[in-house]
């Protein structure tokens, strides 16, 4: 049979877990790899929102037509869209929407401007964060009929 030997017994006790280099090496890797995704899922969700935002002006622009259409003049008024100012508010009640679509973040530059000062025409503003939709660039963006 085989005769076990006390020095390779030592051996083997020292040897039972990790190092405390391959411990700190393990642990930086993974926050690597942590600040990876994290900068990725932020890219995505500045594309989402910039996604949502032209949904959001696409809707706003089928109300104002709609609104012309039936009143043959787009409202007057030249503000941001707050979901609570006067152009929100004509719309709603002319019952062409329900709800009116305010920016995603809602602050700074990420805000809706629209501007019809004599009801014949009017005037989209709105930012977007990324270049990632089509035709629109990152940056101020308009909608004119």
């Amino acid at each position: 049979m085989f005769k076990k030997n006390k020095k390779t017994k030592n051996l083997f006790a020292y040897k039972r877990g990790f190092t405390l280099i391959e411990l700190l090496v393990v642990i930086a890797i993974i926050g690597l790899l942590g600040g990876v995704v994290m900068i990725s899922l932020q890219s995505v969700r500045a594309k989402t929102r910039d996604t949502q935002r032209v949904t959001s002006i696409n809707t706003i622009n089928t109300a104002l037509n709609l609104y012309h259409t039936t009143y043959s003049a787009y409202p007057i008024f030249d503000g941001y869209i707050t979901g609570s100012d006067a152009l929100s508010t004509t719309l709603k009640s002319s019952g062409l929407i329900n709800e009116i679509p305010i920016d995603p973040t809602n602050d700074g530059n990420y805000r809706y401007y629209y501007q019809s000062t004599d009801g014949q025409d009017f005037y989209l503003e709105y930012y977007l964060e990324t270049n990632s939709i089509n035709g629109k660039s990152e940056g101020r963006n308009f909608l004119i009929p």
